[in-house]
Formats: C-alpha cells, structure tokens, sequence
C-alpha cells in the first residue's frame, strides 16, 4: 500500500506534466471506485487542475473554483499518465481526460478493486474530515506528540499507523521508523519514557524524508507502479542481517500486519501473545 514518501513522489512527479490543464471530461469506469455523489463528477469537466499534494494517505486534485478530488489507492493502485488515445484497459478504474490529448488514470490489477476517489467541497469533508496530524508539518510538534502517545495503553506500532492520530504512516514505515528510534514495536505507548518519546517523535520526520529522498534517486522523474522499498532495513528483510549489528531480522504477524524488527538493537526479547513468527524472539517490555 502506497505510504506518505510514496505519496509525495508520486504528487511530485504528476504536478508537471497536468497542473495548468483544463480537464474535458472524468469518467469512473469501476461502479465502486467514486464513493461521493455531491457535488457530481460532471462538475471537474471545464476546470483547471491548480495543484496536487498528498494529505496522509490520500493523493489531492485542486481544481479551479475550489473542488477537490481524493484519491485513495489502497493495496495495488497506481497512476498513468499517458496520450488518450491508447484505449483503457479492464484495470483502468477511473480516467481524466485533459486538454492536451492525454489522460490521468487510476489504474488497479486484479480483483477486488479496491481504490477510491471522492469529488469534494472542502478538505474538511469526507474521508479527509478525521485525518490526524501531518508528521511533515509544522504543527507536528514534540508537545503535540506527548499527547498523542503519553497515556495509550496501545502497542506503539498501532499508534503509529493510527490514520486518526498520525496522517500517512503504514505497515512499512512504521517498521522503519521504530527501528531508528530503536524501539519495539511491541512497546506500549504508556511505558515510554519523555526521552524515548522525544526519539521517537525526532525519527519519524527522519525517517520519512530519508525514504522520500531513496525514492525519488530510484524512480527519478517518472510514474512508477510499485513501490520502491529496495533500500528499506528491517521492513520485508525477515531473516536477513541487520544493516547495523548483523542480527537475523526478526518478524511478526501484529494484528494481522507484518511487523518487521530487529531483536537486538530493538530490545525486542520476547514475542506477545498469540502472534506468528519468523523471528525468535519479542519484547520485554509487558503492559
């Protein structure tokens, strides 16, 4: 699934071939794809496209006159750009027809498809209504961070990849992010101590504008369909040597999520319950 880095490049490197076009006509060729019904998908036909940016997980169309267009893409969606004359294929699920002969797609393969779009007013509608802070802004601040996690008695992980808490962190990065701040993914968040938390808070930009940066040296200018995570460290590694001490990667199912770790420089010595493993050992650290 497309996190916050793949987003912002993704956002990047679309912005210059379609900002300034007019669109001439926007058609969702997969009935589940379009989750809004007001205003209608008729009114993006005639209006310019003024921006594209990223909020959490979410990919943003500015249109003129103020109409936003979200989209989500969920597992395995991605977006072509391309003449509009080539015919859209049975994984096209969504197509906007531009002013200069070529088209914007939301492309997914395989069933079910699960992207989804949404014409909006305001950014306050919506999917984008319950969103949580953006860990790229300003007001992501160390004291708006202690609120965040001081007290839950939730695993860190889950608080990390709580969309109504923090906008655009996943599975992926999640991993990444716990592993610079190294700690266990299997922490709960009360047990944090301000220090811990203050290197938590310092990793998750890091972490982030690290893996913007991979990215981008990686796909350059273009429009890619997978995510690019060849240079991550401990997530999708299980088994493999730990880039700073060498140990065997470990990994969990966490609620259904591949969590991917490093015992020794995570302090992880113990597995919670019930979860599967590939690792051989979990965390000390109990609720």
């Amino acid at each position: 699934m497309p996190e916050l880095p793949d987003l912002e490049v993704i956002a990047a490197n679309l912005a210059p071939r379609v900002v300034d076009r007019t669109i001439r006509g926007a058609e969702a060729l997969h009935p589940a794809f379009l989750q809004s019904t007001d205003p209608p998908l008729a009114e993006m036909e005639g209006r310019a496209i003024e921006e594209i940016w990223r909020r959490g997980k979410y990919l943003l169309f500015r249109l003129t006159g103020g109409l936003l267009f979200a989209v989500h893409l969920m597992r395995a969606g991605w977006v072509w750009h391309g003449a509009s004359r080539y015919s859209a294929t049975k994984s096209t699920v969504f197509r906007i027809e531009l002013d200069d002969g070529n088209d914007i797609r939301v492309i997914e393969a395989g069933f079910p498809k699960l992207t989804r779009g949404w014409l909006l007013s305001s950014l306050d509608q919506g999917p984008l209504s319950g969103l949580g802070v953006e860990p790229l802004g300003e007001e992501f601040t160390l004291e708006r961070f202690a609120a965040i996690v001081s007290g839950k008695r939730r695993q860190i992980k889950k608080v990390l990849v709580d969309q109504k808490l923090i906008a655009g962190i996943g599975n992926a990065y999640s991993d990444e992010i716990l592993f610079e701040a190294r700690l266990s993914p299997f922490r709960y968040a009360h047990t944090l101590s301000p220090a811990e938390i203050e290197r938590l808070w310092r990793a998750i930009p890091e972490v982030l504008r690290w893996a913007i940066s991979e990215i981008k040296a990686r796909v350059g200018d273009g429009l890619y369909q997978e995510e690019e995570r060849s240079f991550l460290r401990v997530h999708g590694r299980a088994g493999k040597p730990c880039p700073r001490c060498s140990t065997p990667i470990g990994e969990v199912l966490l609620s259904g999520q591949r969590t991917d770790f490093c015992p020794h420089c995570q302090h992880v010595d113990e597995l919670p319950p019930r979860s599967g493993s590939r690792g051989d050992r979990g965390t000390k650290d109990k609720p």
